[in-house]
């Protein structure tokens, strides 16, 4: 899978994830993902140097908007340089984007009147193959980070994407401008290039576990009223799991569910020790391995956000 698709799917799969968890007991978790470049935590600014091809400026002008956008915790991540400066910078970005653009006819299947009344109205509709011309868009993107101070590659990438559409006689409709298709290509490779260059944080509401099977009938009543305090008062929902964890309660939606009440205040310490409990009960549960990694990646962005800015201080001294 190509990553710019892959980077849609993924929004796309937030969003649904999202609207389920609006329909069901959660817990609001705030967050932050570290940068898929590992050596780009320690590097403060960017230059953005020259790309080649016919969309290479465009891409570079994205690039230059998307990086400088980039704000954590209310702070500017990255100083962006853009064009021909005499300011050094700790990194630059350069590259190459190719698109080209083919049409060539040919034969499919489509639904079609074959048979009107007496009215011009249509009584009998088949699939029946007919002339059409389909036209592809091929688009490459390549872009890479040097470090100044040693001249070594620290990023580099290829985007690879891809935008096939088939027009056939008789159909209601006219090719998408081939410029605006590339345009998305090149904003969607600015975006990618981001996410990998930066942390990113967020707010995700995250489903609780239920289960109370193997509760006795006090336990499960206790538990069920925290899960229904969840859509009214979270910070009691939790009190209440920790006061169940405190009368010796013990069951995985329990350790899961103190896990995220520890996530949602920022002790991930306790909150992956709490998960490693959850996997201990049902191991390779699918929200627990996915609640456990996040609380991970959002560990290793803070310490990595941390670092920087000690470094960051310390240059400014």
């Amino acid at each position: 899978m190509n990553k710019l698709l892959a980077t849609t799917i993924t929004a796309l799969l937030a969003i649904a994830g999202l609207a389920s968890a609006a329909q069901a007991e959660v817990l609001t978790i705030d967050g932050m993902t570290p940068a898929n470049a590992a050596e780009f935590p320690q590097i403060q600014s960017v230059a953005i140097e020259r790309f080649g091809g016919r969309d290479g400026r465009a891409l570079a002008f994205e690039l230059e908007d998307s990086l400088a956008a980039v704000t954590i915790f209310g702070q500017p991540y990255f100083d962006v340089i853009g064009g021909r400066s005499g300011v050094q910078s700790d990194a630059s970005l350069s590259g190459n984007v190719t698109a080209s653009v083919e049409q060539y006819d040919t034969v499919a299947k489509r639904r079609r009147c074959v048979e009107r009344n007496d009215e011009d109205q249509c009584v009998t509709h088949e699939y029946i193959k007919v002339d059409c011309l389909t036209r592809t868009i091929d688009f490459r993107a390549q872009v890479r980070a040097t470090r100044y101070r040693d001249g070594r590659s620290i990023y580099t990438e290829s985007f690879p994407d891809r935008a096939d559409q088939t027009i056939c006689f008789g159909d209601d409709e006219d090719f998408a401008g081939s410029e605006s298709v590339i345009r998305t290509m090149v904003s969607q490779t600015a975006s990618a290039v981001r996410n990998d260059l930066a942390p990113r944080q967020y707010r995700q509401d995250i489903r609780i576990l239920e289960s109370r099977k193997g509760m006795t009938k006090a336990e499960g009543e206790f538990f069920k009223a925290a899960i229904k305090m969840t859509k009214t008062n979270q910070a009691e929902a939790c009190r209440m799991w920790d006061e169940a964890d405190r009368n010796g309660l013990v069951h995985i939606s329990l350790s899961y569910n103190l896990g995220l009440c520890a996530e949602q205040r920022g002790d991930l310490e306790t909150a992956l020790a709490f998960y490693e409990e959850a996997d201990r009960f049902s191991p390779g549960k699918y929200e627990v391995t996915e609640s456990s990694q996040r609380a991970s990646d959002h560990r290793r962005a803070l310490n990595e956000w941390e670092l920087r800015q000690s470094e960051r201080t310390g240059n400014q001294r």
